[in-house]
């Protein structure tokens, strides 16, 4: 299961950053902090406990948790570690949040539906550099821009990083010139970038 890092910033000043922070925040942690439940409510009817093929039966995927969350947010579960988003929060006009294997770009569009004066700038990338990497911006609903590179290419790679905060080497990356993208080394090169 990898990793999602997915940064949101809001432009239209910082009292209206602050409203939509405070709209999506995790009501026992506060502003910094991200809970999906803020902007798509799960249903008191969703089986929220671990699973099996026979409760998956028995209450079909869509009203167990994952399931659910699949169909709803857009990856199987919750924000991951909403205390160290909110920890990390600087009050600034920017979050930054974890989720598990996928982006959450429709969740994040439906919120600006909510928000309709502020431009959201919404950008994503797998801990497994180059897959999964991308970035949008919306405003009332609309897809402004819309940037998803290929995955595996020098530029989906190079944003991937961008995002993460880290150096290809990091990861076992080279850059090759003679392919110009990126070649996976392995542990044996870490560090020889």
């Amino acid at each position: 299961m990898p990793i999602i890092r997915n940064i949101l910033r809001v432009q239209g000043g910082s009292a209206k950053a602050a409203a939509l922070f405070d709209f999506i925040a995790d009501r026992t942690l506060g502003r910094g902090s991200v809970d999906f439940n803020r902007i798509t409510p799960m249903p008191p009817w969703v089986f929220r406990e671990a699973t099996n093929r026979d409760l998956l039966k028995k209450y079909g995927e869509e009203n167990c948790s994952r399931g659910w969350c699949m169909q709803n947010w857009g990856c199987a579960q919750n924000v991951l570690h909403p205390e160290e988003t909110q920890r990390l929060y600087d009050n600034g006009d920017t979050l930054r949040f974890d989720t598990e294997d996928n982006d959450v770009w429709e969740l994040i569009q439906k919120l600006s539906l909510i928000f309709k004066d502020v431009y959201l700038d919404y950008l994503w990338a797998s801990e497994d550099v180059g897959s999964n990497v991308g970035a949008m911006q919306f405003k009332d609903g609309e897809i402004l821009i819309e940037f998803i590179p290929a995955a595996g290419s020098r530029v989906a790679v190079e944003k991937s990083l961008d995002i993460l905060g880290a150096r290809a080497a990091d990861f076992g990356l080279v850059y090759d010139p003679n392919s110009g993208n990126y070649e996976y080394r392995g542990s044996d090169s870490l560090g020889k970038a």
